[in-house]
């Protein structure tokens, strides 16, 4: 492997906006070792061979390759390889979507050091392999350059970011089936409760299949799935909004409308205006 770093300075649309790639490398053998060192943008170390250790927050970790370092505007850390090297690629990113992407998930200051096993090491290979092409990407001028290695970077980020264990979306697991039935079930008005007792699974047990495979809690996936059928019957029909309301689980009107706008942006009637397809000459029918 050829050392390479490579540093950008973005244009300032992708580091206020957006997300901007500042810099990324590829380095492996006896490299130094440092600490105290705090940096104004978020990074990602990606140590692929070897092993070596890691300071932050007072703490010394050892790191293990196949690991992930994750380092945090202004928080002071150190790391280096062990005495037989190690092998990393590094990246250097800031902007909105670096915190957006940290909220979503796919990196925590909880987690810092990310031990791979496994089933997380394609993930990793996958990550890899893109820089390359985010190298070409950084040393090419203009516009061009900055929107491509935002793009890359943002792919490494979410390779990078998988669950460790991801959860196989095997048809017939009895987590995928608890999800497929609280999607068919989600716009019937019912209580997280009810809607437990209708799937025949504890609560408990239908929170953790329901945080599992999508991340967030049951509650927030039944608004999500709500909303996006409502979002389906304000483009596709003239029905009235209180029906509409109606058909997505909510008996009260008024707080649907409250609880789409607050989520989409928009309201139900200004949502129909930017986005109906529908001819307004034509009825439709939905079972209820």
């Amino acid at each position: 492997m050829d050392n390479w770093s490579t540093y950008r300075h973005p244009a300032s649309p992708l580091r206020d906006l957006g997300l901007a790639c500042l810099g990324a490398g590829e380095q492996s053998g006896m490299l130094p070792s440092f600490a105290g060192r705090t940096l104004s943008s978020h990074a990602i170390v990606l140590v692929s061979e070897g092993s070596g250790h890691f300071m932050v927050d007072g703490r010394r970790l050892k790191v293990q390759a196949p690991a992930i370092i994750r380092l945090f505007p202004g928080v002071s850390h150190g790391y280096g390889p062990g005495p037989r090297g190690w092998k990393e690629h590094w990246l250097l990113f800031t902007g909105p979507t670096a915190r957006a992407l940290e909220e979503l998930g796919c990196f925590a200051r909880s987690q810092a050091l990310v031990q791979l096993d496994g089933s997380s090491e394609v993930g990793l290979e996958e990550a890899l392999g893109l820089f390359p092409a985010l190298n070409a990407a950084l040393l090419t001028g203009g516009p061009q350059g900055d929107l491509d290695a935002s793009v890359l970077c943002q792919r490494v980020l979410i390779q990078t970011g998988k669950p460790r264990n991801p959860v196989v979306m095997d048809p017939r697991a009895k987590d995928n089936k608890l999800i497929s039935a609280l999607r068919e079930a989600a716009h019937l008005p019912l209580t997280l409760s009810q809607l437990a007792a209708s799937l025949k699974v504890p609560v408990p047990e239908l929170r953790r299949a329901v945080q599992t495979a999508t991340g967030v809690g049951p509650k927030e996936l039944l608004i999500q799935l709500r909303i996006q059928r409502a979002q389906s019957l304000l483009a596709d029909t003239d029905l009235p909004v209180q029906r509409i309301a109606s058909l997505t689980g909510y008996d009260d009107a008024a707080y649907f409308s409250r609880l789409f706008t607050k989520k989409t942006g928009s309201s139900p009637s200004q949502f129909r205006r930017e986005h109906q397809r529908a001819d307004p000459m034509e009825q439709h029918t939905w079972d209820v």
